[in-house]
């Protein structure tokens, strides 16, 4: 009987069949998936992926964060399964969905602001939209400063101030990254600085504060009369006039860790940490009070 052992132990692996693939056989709360971001949201997505990636300690999400003219080309990408960006995708991206029988959700999760900042103990704070938009095209004095000229910011600028024609930026400059905006801004005392105000939005954050201490943060006015700051309420109930929402697409063709990860930031605990960020999330937490009488 013993020759039969050696067959035995064969056909019951043969049964087992192979490991499952992490990046394959992945579930909603476990797998090793590759999302990409914007990277004017690093700091929000790094704290809900650490959050995730602690309730469930089999889920692994890599994220790669790109400027918005790169993230657009990633978004094709057939391993990148969730894309988190401020700028849905348009025709073309659509197109080449449909070639490969995807039909992805587009999520909404927050809602950002475009910041117009200034050097520290700026005499003026305060900027209509028309004065922003004569700087930006030259018509008034005072030289505009952006971190990327690839980033959402640019976009969303010219979207919303210039109908689109990013050909009528004359009086504009890309600097690289957010610490040589405001090393520009400290020696261009007319200077204006337009960055996405997730960088500065958490007041909680030492690196947060750190970085309003080298600025001056400017109200805006849509109608000449009312000066608003950007902060969490004036963005959610859409008084600061230049905002963006930022949107989860996920495109993966199975209820996978994507989805599982999308659910997390879009439900109860994703958006309390959006909250905590001093942004606006898509849904407000409800908070539970206990009252006790004596």
């Amino acid at each position: 009987m013993r020759p039969l052992l050696p067959i035995a132990i064969l056909l019951f692996a043969a049964c087992q069949g192979k490991a499952p693939d992490p990046k394959r056989d992945d579930v909603p709360t476990k797998g090793d998936i590759v999302i990409v971001a914007d990277k004017d949201l690093e700091r929000i997505i790094d704290s809900e992926r650490y959050v995730f990636e602690s309730v469930y300690a089999d889920a692994k999400v890599r994220v790669h964060y790109l400027p918005e003219a790169l993230l657009r080309e990633a978004m094709k990408s057939d391993s990148v399964r969730v894309v988190f960006t401020t700028c849905l995708p348009g025709a073309d991206e659509v197109a080449f969905f449909r070639s490969r029988n995807l039909f992805p959700d587009d999520v909404p999760i927050l809602t950002d602001a475009i910041a117009v900042v200034k050097a520290p103990g700026a005499v003026v704070d305060s900027l209509s939209l028309d004065d922003l938009r004569n700087a930006l095209t030259g018509k008034r004095p005072g030289h505009v400063f952006f971190e990327d000229a690839r980033g959402g910011v640019v976009r969303t600028v010219v979207d919303s101030l210039l109908a689109g024609q990013a050909d009528a930026l004359k009086n504009v400059s890309a600097v690289g990254d957010l610490d040589s905006l405001l090393s520009r801004l400290a020696r261009t005392p007319d200077g204006i600085g337009l960055i996405s105000f997730a960088r500065i939005s958490d007041l909680d954050d030492p690196a947060c504060k750190a970085l309003r201490e080298r600025l001056t943060l400017c109200s805006l006015t849509a109608d000449g009369k009312t000066y608003v700051l950007p902060n969490q309420n004036t963005i959610a109930g859409k008084e600061y006039p230049l905002c963006r929402k930022l949107y989860a697409v996920l495109k993966e063709g199975k209820t996978g860790l994507g989805t599982g990860f999308v659910s997390f930031v879009a439900g109860h605990k994703g958006q309390r940490i959006i909250l905590k960020t001093g942004l606006a999330p898509q849904t407000i937490p409800g908070r539970d009070v206990e009252l006790v009488t004596n």
